[in-house]
């Protein structure tokens, strides 16, 4: 949950690096509504690219491996052309390797005839490499550099805060960077990663004090813990949940308990006297 909170907080930046990566120029894109018509399902990201000619970019982050993205894909690009009426082009970004084949295409067949086929590009995170992407620039995928194999933590870091002083990337990308190393690499070693300061200057952080009582501040306030002192208990995120149902308006003390608390145990003795 604390993954897909980070990735949707910084898409327009990592999805704008990513298209670079896979077309080979950076592409003028405008973001439009994620949202789908039938059930309105959201898709991770949308945004019309435009240039010679226009069309849809539609990019899906995926943590781990799902052998149903094949159908996934091309349900998604069903219902986002009809929308748009225009070309899609559909991307999938896989965070964690697996030693499954990772599928790029659906094939439809009945009996011997080939009724048509689906591709779409995947990018596998675990082969980049963070030194070129440092080299090219390509600010928006900073947050994900500690997942390639090359990755030195201190440098992935150090870029990552320089670009956000020289306002290249928002400071969103500092959370969601340390969030994002946790599939990797262990709490304590992450966690030497996170400057409070930064954390809290971060329009992630933000969202949580905007989104107030509203049920998307319990994911939020989760992926701000797990950012802080690593991954967050079920049973912390069932008290969270138990504790806006019963009184919303004690959010506001958690929101702040959030942000002050030193570790996730002092977080939860805090949170026992707020029960």
């Amino acid at each position: 949950m604390q993954y897909d909170s980070s990735v949707k907080c910084i898409s327009p930046e990592l999805s704008a690096d990513i298209a670079t990566l896979v077309l080979g120029r950076k592409p003028d894109l405008k973001q439009i509504s994620e949202s789908l018509p039938s059930d309105e399902r959201r898709v991770d990201f949308l945004a019309k690219m435009t240039g010679d000619e226009e069309s849809i970019l539609h990019i899906e982050f995926q943590t781990r491996y799902d052998p149903d993205m094949p159908v996934r894909m091309l349900a998604y690009h069903a219902r986002i052309m009809d929308r748009y009426r225009l070309p899609v082009y559909p991307i999938v970004v896989y965070l964690t390797q697996t030693d499954r084949p990772i599928e790029t295409a659906y094939s439809s067949h009945v009996g011997n005839k080939h009724i048509f086929t689906f591709n779409y590009d995947v990018i596998k995170v675990w082969e980049l490499k963070s030194k070129t992407v440092f080299k090219n620039k390509l600010y928006g995928l900073y947050a994900l550099t500690p997942l390639m194999p090359d990755a030195d933590l201190a440098e992935c870091r150090g870029n990552l805060i320089e670009a956000v002083e020289h306002n290249l990337i928002s400071a969103s990308s500092y959370m969601c960077m340390a969030t994002f190393a946790r599939l990797k690499y262990p709490k304590d070693v992450v966690k030497n990663m996170i400057e409070d300061k930064l954390l809290k200057q971060s329009p992630f952080y933000g969202d949580v004090l905007e989104e107030g009582r509203d049920e998307g501040a319990e994911e939020t306030i989760i992926a701000v813990l797990a950012a802080r002192f690593g991954s967050v208990s079920a049973r912390i995120s069932e008290r969270i949940h138990n504790l806006r149902e019963k009184n919303s308006a004690m959010l506001d003390e958690l929101i702040q308990l959030v942000a002050t608390a030193k570790d996730i145990g002092e977080f939860e003795r805090k949170l026992d006297k707020m029960m």
